[in-house]
């Protein structure tokens, strides 16, 4: 019916062509100014940039169309909430506005009989991907104490963006805080976790 009407063909079940309103389209774009001026006065150092929006906003088709924009195609997210996967894979398998880009996870890989590594390893590397983890798996540990064999890509690969998902529900956790600090980062900033909680 949405090719009848639109007069558009889409790929398999890509049939949503809904539009970003504007509180999401101010959102994308003060995140996209940020890191283009952090990358300018801050080189080298990752930017960070909290949405701190109501449910239903829709931070998650938001944070896709701001991928698009900045012309990032390695995205990592990581939840403390794995039940959020379906609405990640949803969004970005269909929408037209991201025909083409892959949907990379644990739950997918094991309805193909794969681990997430071997799901990544044949992923076309010239296409967008979008890797999506809970921080319950990427912090988990093998029997020695060290990184899970699955999970190696993860801490290897030079990701473009990666995004905290439902960060309320665990990160103020230690062990998720030193997951992707760099040295001395966190001392250098005035945030204060526990005035923001």
């Amino acid at each position: 019916l949405e090719e009848l009407r639109s007069g558009r063909r889409f790929d398999g079940q890509r049939t949503q062509t809904f539009k970003m309103r504007p509180e999401q389209v101010r959102a994308v774009q003060m995140t996209r100014e940020y890191f283009k001026n952090e990358a300018q006065t801050n080189p080298g150092q990752p930017p960070k940039f909290l949405w701190n929006a109501k449910m239903r906003f829709g931070k998650t088709f938001a944070a896709y169309q701001l991928a698009k924009r900045m012309g990032f195609t390695r995205v990592l997210v990581l939840t403390f909430k794995p039940a959020v996967e379906s609405a990640w894979a949803d969004d970005l398998m269909n929408h037209a506005d991201f025909e083409g880009w892959q949907f990379i996870s644990n739950k997918d890989a094991h309805n193909r009989e794969l681990n997430i590594d071997e799901q990544f390893s044949a992923a076309d590397p010239a296409r967008p991907m979008v890797i999506f983890g809970s921080f319950q798996d990427l912090l988990g540990t093998n029997e020695n104490g060290g990184i899970k064999a699955k999970n190696e890509f993860i801490h290897l690969v030079d990701w473009d963006l990666v995004i905290f998902d439902e960060y309320h529900f665990g990160a103020w956790r230690e062990n998720a805080k030193n997951l992707f600090k760099l040295a001395d980062e966190e001392e250098e900033s005035d945030f204060d976790p526990e005035a923001y909680k």
